[in-house]
């Protein structure tokens, strides 16, 4: 998910923020993790993992759904006849629940709170179906998967009653796409209103499944407030698109990331989007120096990666009333930590040890501190 090229240039922008001296005790779901990467592996236990998350003040987990992946065929024709019984009958649509049933029950088994980050188009279903991440080709039918999510897992979700000893834990936080101002991301030519057609038609299908669930807009990186500034020029308005909005705002130092916060809120509170909270979909302090290509200054050692998860909370709990910051999520929350390149490859508050199983790095003992230290 997340490449060297997607890095900001918005380290700039550090500059040193003063904040409240006091910080209000927060909600348990302002401290989330993306459960992505290592997690994905065959035979790994999520239950095992969720109560770890838990004991670690997890209040919820970002959880990427891909839509290729349980919905990969448009006809029961096209599947092979071997794996038939992997698929239910969605709408017409073939559809194969078993991975993201075992992650929302691991979570709903923890008391944890599942935001689904949907992603990609099936080949049968893209704009390009050459590109990994191409766009839906029609808005509308990204909005029937969202539906198709909510009648599996939502209040009313065909999974609970399937499932009655798990305490029932709905899904009802979606969050439309990743990073679309990034080509690699949603390689069309004019982004913006691609992106803001796309979030309309999720907005609208979301509302009519599940009145009460909450869209959340894609994490913008970089210079996020100017993109934002520009999907509301390309014609996202502050009612009807999203519920709240989400930001990437990764940079050198914590109050330089607040500061980007700040910026953002400028934009949506000049766009008639005051009411609407800040959520931070990914941050993160890589723990790849010497180890990952292209250090920028927001990498940093093991040491280092447990000092910046301490300093970003804490600074995002005393701006959190002023920013109308409701969520920050770490990205992520097991990571490889050997043998890749990629810097995020180290931005786990765990990784993956030299027996293939998980141990903690020196940032899972700081975000455990942090959480318990300022949730109510």
């Amino acid at each position: 998910m997340r490449p060297l090229a997607t890095i900001i240039a918005a380290a700039a922008v550090a500059a040193v923020f003063t904040a409240p001296a006091q910080a209000a005790k927060l909600r348990s779901t302002f401290f989330g993790v993306t459960a992505n990467g290592p997690l994905d592996a065959v035979g790994v236990d999520l239950a095992k993992e969720g109560a770890v998350m838990r004991a670690s003040g997890v209040g919820t987990i970002r959880l990427p759904v891909q839509w290729p992946q349980l919905q990969p065929y448009a006809s029961f024709a096209q599947i092979p006849e071997s794996t038939h019984q992997y698929f239910t009958n969605v709408g017409g649509i073939p559809t194969d629940f078993s991975t993201t049933d075992a992650q929302i029950a691991a979570a709903a088994r923890n008391g944890i709170d599942v935001t689904a980050l949907v992603l990609r188009a099936p080949s049968w279903a893209a704009l390009k179906p050459s590109e990994v991440f191409s766009p839906p080709r029609e808005p509308a039918a990204y909005g029937r998967f969202l539906k198709t999510l909510i009648s599996r897992y939502g209040p009313k979700g065909n999974f609970w009653p399937a499932n009655p000893s798990l305490p029932k834990r709905p899904l009802r936080n979606f969050q439309i796409w990743n990073e679309p101002s990034l080509s690699r991301y949603f390689p069309v030519k004019s982004w913006a209103p691609a992106y803001a057609k796309l979030l309309r038609a999720s907005y609208t299908a979301v509302k009519a499944a599940d009145p009460g669930a909450k869209v959340i807009t894609a994490g913008l990186p970089n210079f996020s407030w100017r993109d934002y500034a520009t999907l509301f020029k390309a014609g996202m308005k502050a009612r009807g698109y999203f519920d709240a909005v989400a930001v990437h705002p990764f940079t050198g130092t914590a109050s330089g990331s607040v500061k980007i916060l700040g910026f953002v809120r400028a934009v949506l509170d000049a766009n008639g989007a005051r009411s609407a909270p800040l959520w931070v979909t990914e941050i993160s302090w890589p723990s790849g120096r010497g180890k990952a290509d292209a250090n920028q200054s927001w990498v940093t050692t093991e040491a280092g990666e447990a000092v910046k998860v301490d300093e970003v909370y804490r600074a995002y709990a005393k701006s959190a009333t002023r920013l109308k910051l409701a969520r920050a999520y770490w990205y992520n929350w097991v990571s490889s930590d050997s043998g890749n390149q990629d810097a995020f490859e180290y931005a786990g508050l765990r990784r993956v040890g030299p027996d293939g199983s998980f141990e903690d790095k020196p940032a899972l003992a700081a975000y455990r501190k942090v959480a318990f230290a300022l949730t109510r």
